[in-house]
């Protein structure tokens, strides 16, 4: 168009409207900490299913325990009111064949001695009956009437269970805990690559777009400035110095890990503590069954065979009452062996992670 000297183009708005807008977008394309925090979330997911299953096995366990100390309770009461009923039926006859003098006065006093003692020890199992009976309920908002007994002259089968080798190893790959455990070791891990200073840079796809629009009057008249933008590109981010947050962070993620390591490896040790418990608690409790099972008929003929020795003469009251704790006794360990060989075979299951419904309904079987 050619030039010319002293030729000036001004613009002025001394008074106007103003528009402008922006519109920016950026797309990470490289991004270690937003990968490792990406990787953290699913682990996180991960994890929060792990704790959902440890959580309703534990809940299980915690019921079925509840559930038989209501049973054990309410059926160690019935047993010592049968032994306090005959005591105190016992002391009755003492007392009124010693009136009559047909008893000397030592048996009277130890009539009313061992009355006297069922008496206390029925009181401890009421009370503790009671308390069973609101924790139940307090667990299951469920009142504990019509639940099921534990029949003590069933005969139970002896589990069959694989070698202990083989549970220990299963605890390891498949308990909840422990599977928890190394989640955070993963999380850590990722926690201290995120903060890895060859892996700081980051390269983000960034796009910009802008306008500008100023119109209105001014010292030369009419007037209108508009501008537009617009860009795309690639930035790459590499921080230089941080005034030492990065590797202070990375210096925590590294402890924390180290943390996560020891914790699961204590958490290791005892699943497999507690496996190996629970897999010895099992036999020894099937080998007491079975054993208690025989002293309870053994205690019967005896207790049966006192009585008639008392009836004919030849037994005094005290061993009556002896040979009728020991069947009390006897009743109440075969109940306890019981639960316990259930209860026990419900932890290892847990142990592994495996307690389901299935195992619920094959320990229902043992209840009538």
């Amino acid at each position: 168009m050619g030039t010319h000297n002293q030729v000036e183009f001004n613009n002025s708005i001394t008074g106007g409207d103003l528009r402008a807008y922006e519109i920016g977008l950026k797309q990470p394309l490289l991004s270690r900490e937003r990968l490792a925090q990406s990787r953290q979330l699913r682990l996180a997911s991960e994890l929060s299913d792990l704790q959902w299953q440890h959580a309703q096995q534990q809940l299980i366990l915690k019921v079925v325990e509840r559930y038989f100390d209501v049973l054990v309770a309410r059926q160690t009461t019935e047993l010592l009111e049968q032994q306090y009923a005959q005591a105190s039926t016992a002391q009755q006859e003492t007392q009124a064949r010693f009136e009559v003098g047909d008893r000397p006065v030592t048996d009277s006093y130890e009539a009313t001695a061992q009355a006297r003692t069922l008496e206390a020890q029925l009181l401890s199992a009421r009370m503790q009956q009671q308390l069973a009976e609101a924790a139940f309920f307090d667990l299951t908002q469920t009142a504990p009437d019509a639940l099921q007994g534990l029949p003590l002259a069933a005969p139970v089968d002896r589990p069959e269970l694989a070698a202990l080798q083989e549970w220990l190893t299963d605890a390891v790959q498949q308990n909840p805990a422990v599977l928890m455990q190394d989640k955070g070791v993963h999380i850590a891990q990722e926690e201290i690559a995120s903060y890895s200073s060859w892996q700081s840079p980051t390269l983000d796809l960034v796009g910009r777009l802008s306008h500008e629009k100023l119109d209105g009057s001014g010292r030369y008249g009419s007037a209108l400035n508009k501008a537009d933008d617009w860009m795309v590109g690639l930035q790459v981010n590499v921080p230089i110095f941080t005034g030492g947050y990065r590797s202070a962070k990375r210096k925590e993620a590294f402890y924390n890990h180290e943390q996560q390591l020891a914790q699961a490896q204590n958490v290791r040790q005892q699943v497999q503590q507690q496996t190996r418990a629970a897999w010895h608690a099992v036999q020894v409790s099937a080998q007491q069954v079975d054993a208690l099972q025989q002293a309870l008929q053994a205690s019967q003929l005896r207790a049966d065979s006192t009585r008639l020795g008392q009836k004919l003469g030849d037994k005094t009251t005290l061993e009556a009452l002896d040979a009728d704790n020991q069947l009390t006794r006897v009743q109440i360990d075969l109940l306890n062996a019981k639960v316990a060989l259930i209860v026990h075979q419900l932890q290892l299951a847990a142990l592994v992670g495996a307690l389901d419904e299935q195992h619920l309904v094959q320990a229902n079987q043992y209840l009538q």
